[in-house]
């Protein structure tokens, strides 16, 4: 019989029922459901196995994240949109007002939810991603493609995370350890803001902040959270 992965090796862990408990929300039961089905095939996968077996990776710590695409909060169910997000946790991001009138007119404002899955994140971008010359979107798929070979698994498998994904894991995260992530790295996602940048999160001193930058530039603090 197949041992269980070695959990304790993740820095957080977050169950079913920590979003309820500390976010006021509560998972849809078919969601809930498929997740638990969902998880016995994620544990199965090589690659994270490998990832959760490594003592290695304790030295960068990572997270087990549910993430589900609604959540029932206030007597409806909601997508897990970033406008939503930002009107449901106000509190966590350093100027709401700024967020909503510069992406406003972003499909991804409306359009983009996570997909239901449990995901094990990076809860800082790799050090690996940053270099002395700064690396931009382009040099980091390099970086990401020698990461997938370290953990026996493809790049298909270890995602730049979109921007949902980021700030719903910041959200989570934050809200359920009191945690900061993203408070020492920047992650530079997979989401497009206009035609030619790229959306970037962190956790500044006074919460949330969301911008982006072009595919060709580089700052020492920007780098890549990879997502399992």
């Amino acid at each position: 019989m197949e041992e269980e992965p070695e959990l304790d090796n993740l820095l957080h862990q977050i169950s079913l029922d920590d979003p309820e408990q500390c976010l006021t929300v509560a998972i849809i039961p078919d969601d809930r459901n498929r997740l638990q089905l969902r998880w016995q095939q994620k544990m199965r996968d090589p690659g994270i196995r490998h990832l959760l077996d490594d003592k290695g990776a304790r030295a960068h710590g990572y997270a087990l994240i549910p993430r589900v695409p609604r959540y029932f909060r206030g007597g409806q169910t909601v997508p897990t949109n970033l406008v939503n997000l930002v009107r449901s946790f106000p509190q966590l991001f350093d100027n709401v007002a700024q967020i909503i009138n510069k992406h406003c007119t972003e499909a991804f404002f409306v359009r983009e939810t996570p997909e239901l899955d449990w995901a094990i994140v990076a809860v800082e971008a790799l050090p690996e991603s940053r270099g002395r010359d700064y690396r931009n979107y382009m040099e980091q798929k390099t970086v990401i493609k020698k990461y997938a070979q370290k953990h026996k698994t493809n790049e298909r498998r270890i995602q730049r995370r979109r921007l949902i994904d980021a700030l719903y894991d910041c959200i989570v995260i934050t809200a359920i350890t009191k945690d900061d992530v993203l408070s020492k790295t920047v992650d530079l996602t997979e989401t497009r803001v206009g035609r030619q940048n790229f959306a970037c999160i962190n956790f500044g001193d006074k919460g949330i902040r969301i911008n982006d930058v072009g595919r060709q530039q580089g700052h020492q603090q920007i780098r890549r959270s990879p997502s399992s």
